[in-house]
This record gives C-alpha cells, structure tokens and sequence, in this order.
C-alpha cells in the first residue's frame, strides 16, 4: 500500500516477502505515487507494473539478456537483478522478448516447483540498505552542529525519532 500524508510519501509493504519480491513491489508502489496522486484511471495496476518494469529493469540494458529464458538462466538474472525469475518473465514478456505460449509454459513450471510464492535463491539475495540518509545524517554530525541542530533539520526532537541518526557518542544505524 502506498500514499502522500502530506508532504511525505508512505509505502507499506509486508515484511516478510523475500528480497526479490520486496524490491518489486516497493517499486510498484512508488509507480502509484509518481503516476496515480493527482490521476486515476482504470489501469492503475498494469501501470505501477510497467513502472517498476521500467525502473529497476530498464529496456536497454536489460534487453540483450532476455533470450534462451530457461528457468537456470533466470535464476542467474534474478541474483544479477535482483527481482524475482517471474518479475524478469514478465518484463521479457512485456518487451516482446517471449511469446504467450512461452510465459504458460513458464507458469506451469513455476506452479509445478511450487516457486509461485516463494522461489530458490530468494533468501541469498541481500536486504535493501538505504544508505543516502545515512550518509546525510553522518555529514550533519561531522559538520560541527549541535544535536539540537541535527534534530531540527532531521524533524525530530530526539534519537529515537530519527532512525538515521544518533549523536556522536553513538553509531548512524539503518532501518
């Protein structure tokens, strides 16, 4: 799920997906902030889809390796990509680089692995780190200001509010 509440842009996604399937859909989500806040239409879902196609699998880099799609290959795109062997299908799919008889005959192996939900290898790819905050968060407290400084700009009145920060005496932790 994602929204604006206010200036600021909220995604809540389910904690326990693997990786793979994190990635897809924080992307999905942010599709619907960028596309859907001031429009809707009917097609908001294939929408935020080819978004996230676009955004984390772009045509031109990836489109030289979506041929021979063997589920070993995928799998090898996958830990490359970072998305899961269906999101990288689909993409190839999307971009004319497989056939509908080809994507069927994928689903059904996927179905019959069991690998709808949950695919091999998923849990070898690493967690999401953000790492921009953090970096602002250490340059502000390498700059001279004071905590209360740091807060303020941060928009927090305390350690505990900012997940970026923490004073000097303490360690820049990430979320």
């Amino acid at each position: 799920m994602s929204q604006w509440a206010g200036e600021h842009a909220v995604i809540l996604i389910n904690a326990t997906l693997p990786t793979d399937r994190k990635r897809l859909t924080i992307a999905h989500e942010l599709g619907h902030l960028v596309l859907h806040s001031q429009y809707v239409d009917l097609d908001v879902e294939e929408q935020a889809n080819c978004f996230a196609g676009e955004f984390l699998m772009p045509p031109q880099v990836i489109e030289p390796q979506l041929t021979n799609l063997t589920l070993g290959k995928l799998s090898d795109l996958k830990t490359e990509w970072g998305v899961s062997m269906q999101a990288i299908f689909e993409r190839a799919y999307r971009m004319g680089k497989a056939t509908a008889d080809e994507r069927q005959k994928f689903y059904r192996q996927m179905n019959s692995r069991g690998w709808k939900t949950r695919e091999p290898g998923s849990d070898l790819l690493a967690p999401e780190r953000p790492e921009l905050a953090i970096s602002v968060g250490r340059q502000l407290d390498q700059s001279g200001l004071t905590r209360s400084e740091i807060q303020h700009l941060l928009g927090t009145r305390d350690e505990q509010a900012s997940p970026f920060y923490a004073p000097r005496h303490g360690t820049l932790r990430a979320v």
